[in-house]
C-alpha cells in the first residue's frame, strides 16, 4: 500500500514528488437501506456474500426488533466497494457496533465487491477507524464477529486485530448422488437409523414431511418451533433466546418474505404425524436459508412429549439433506455451535474469526477485555470440565431469576 507522506523527506523534493499519493478511504453512514439499494443489490448477488448480510435478513431484523441501523458504505478514492450493515449495542457505558442480527446469525462476510477486491488497497485498523469516525459511526468499537476465514482475509478486514470465535461451524458437502453424501458420514448406519424412525412412525399412523409453501403453513410451523424450543430450553435450565416478541416478529417476517419465484427467505420444514391419536401434530421443525447453493440450518426443535423415541429431529435432517442434494445444492451447513449431532452429520468444520477495530480511547481500553472474554469463552467451550461447570452455573442463575411462584 502506498504510504502516507514521509515526514523525514523535505517537502517539494524530487523524492517526495515521485511518491504516489496514499489511497483515500472514506465511510458514509445511513440508517436507511433504500439509500444504497442499487449497490446492495449488486453486492448481495455475489455468492461469497453470506445470507446474513442480505436485505431480507437485515430489514426483517430492523423491522421486527425495532433496532436502528447504521449502514456503512466504504469507498476508496471515491469508488464504493463495501457495505457493512451494522447495529449499535450498549454494554454498560460502551457502544459496540456489530453486524445487524448477528446474535442470531451463523456466519458473516459483509458485502464486498469481489470485482474490485484485487484493486482495493489493504487498510489498517487505524485507517478504518478514522474513516468510520469521520463518517459519523456512533460507536466506541466495531466487532465483526463470526467472520468466515475467506471474508476475514479480504479488505477491509484483512489487517484488523482478531481472535478465533468461541464456536466453530459445521458443514456437510452435498452431491447429486445422495449415496455419495451419506458415504462421508457412515451411510450404512445413517440409513439404518432412518429406517428405524420410519418404522416406528408407521406404527403410529405414518408421517409427512411438510414445508411452509404458504405463509399460513410457514407461520404454523414457526409457531410450533417457538413452543417446542421454549419447552426444551426450560427443561435444560437455559434462557429462552426466542422469547422476545421482537425476535419472534423478526422470524415471522423472514418466513413470509418471498422472492419473485415465491421462495421464502426462511424456509420452514417439519415432520407431521399423519394418523393415529396425534394426527396433524408436528413433532419436529427446522428453519433453513439458502444462498447460492449453500443451505444453512438456522434452528431446529423437537416435540419430546409425543413420539420421543423416533428421533424426529434426525429424521427431518435426513429428509431435508436428501431434498437439498436432489436440488443440486453444494453445502448443507449446520451452523455455528459445537454439538454432537452436528459432528455426526458433518465431515467439515470451519473455525470462524472475530475481527475488531476500536474507534476511540474508550474502545481501545475495551478491546483487550472483549478479546480476552472471547478467548475465555472458547477455552470453556473446548474443555469438557469447564463447559460442564459453566452450564451448571448458568442453569442456577436462570432458576434464581424466575419469579418465586414460577420456580416452585
Amino acid at each position: 500500500m502506498a504510504n502516507a507522506q514521509d515526514l523525514t523527506t523535505p517537502l517539494g523534493t524530487a523524492a517526495n514528488r515521485a511518491r504516489p499519493l496514499a489511497h483515500q478511504l472514506a465511510a458514509k453512514v445511513t440508517s436507511h437501506p433504500g439509500a444504497v439499494l442499487a449497490l446492495w443489490q449488486d453486492l448481495e448477488a455475489d455468492p461469497a456474500v453470506a445470507f446474513h448480510q442480505s436485505r431480507a435478513w437485515v430489514e426483517a431484523w430492523a423491522q421486527g426488533t425495532g433496532k436502528d441501523l447504521s449502514i456503512v458504505t466504504l469507498e476508496q478514492d471515491g469508488a464504493p466497494f463495501a457495505i457493512l450493515p451494522l447495529e449499535i449495542e450498549r454494554m454498560g457505558g460502551l457502544k459496540i457496533a456489530r453486524f445487524a442480527g448477528t446474535a442470531y446469525s451463523n456466519e458473516n462476510t459483509g458485502l464486498i465487491d469481489s470485482g474490485k477486491s484485487n484493486r482495493i488497497e489493504p487498510v489498517s485498523a487505524a485507517q478504518l477507524a478514522a474513516a468510520l469516525s469521520r463518517g459519523g459511526l456512533s460507536a466506541d468499537i466495531v466487532l465483526f464477529d463470526k467472520m468466515t476465514p475467506d471474508a476475514a482475509a479480504r479488505v477491509p478486514f484483512s489487517r484488523l486485530p482478531r481472535v478465533f470465535h468461541q464456536n466453530p461451524s459445521f458443514q456437510l458437502p452435498l452431491f447429486e448422488d445422495f449415496n455419495a453424501v451419506l458415504a462421508q458420514i457412515n451411510g450404512k448406519r445413517r440409513r439404518k437409523k432412518y429406517r428405524v424412525s420410519e418404522r416406528r412412525l408407521e406404527a403410529m399412523g405414518g408421517y409427512k414431511h411438510v414445508t411452509g409453501d404458504t405463509n399460513a403453513e410457514a407461520l404454523r410451523l414457526l409457531d410450533t418451533f417457538l413452543v417446542q424450543k421454549s419447552v426444551r430450553l426450560t427443561a435444560q435450565g437455559l434462557p429462552n433466546v426466542f422469547a422476545d416478541p421482537g425476535i419472534q416478529a423478526f422470524l415471522r417476517q423472514l418466513a413470509t418474505t418471498r422472492d419473485t419465484n415465491g421462495s421464502p427467505a426462511l424456509e420452514l420444514h417439519g415432520i407431521e404425524l399423519a394418523g393415529g391419536d396425534h394426527a396433524g401434530r408436528i413433532i419436529s421443525v427446522a428453519g433453513l436459508t439458502t444462498k447460492d447453493r449453500h443451505v444453512t440450518c438456522q434452528f431446529g426443535s423437537i416435540d419430546e412429549d409425543v413420539a420421543a423415541d423416533v428421533s424426529a429431529g434426525e429424521l427431518l435432517f435426513y429428509r431435508m439433506i436428501e431434498r437439498a442434494s436432489a436440488a443440486g445444492h453444494q453445502v448443507f451447513d449446520f451452523g455455528v455451535g459445537d454439538q454432537l449431532y452436528k459432528r455426526s452429520w458433518c465431515p467439515q468444520r470451519t473455525e470462524l474469526v472475530d475481527c475488531y477495530v476500536p474507534l476511540n480511547f474508550k474502545g481501545r481500553l475495551a478491546a483487550p477485555l472483549i478479546a480476552g472474554m472471547i478467548r475465555l469463552k472458547r477455552q470453556i467451550k473446548t474443555s469438557p470440565m469447564l463447559h460442564k461447570i459453566a452450564a451448571r452455573v448458568r442453569s442456577l442463575m436462570v432458576h434464581k431469576s424466575k419469579p418465586a411462584q414460577e420456580a416452585d
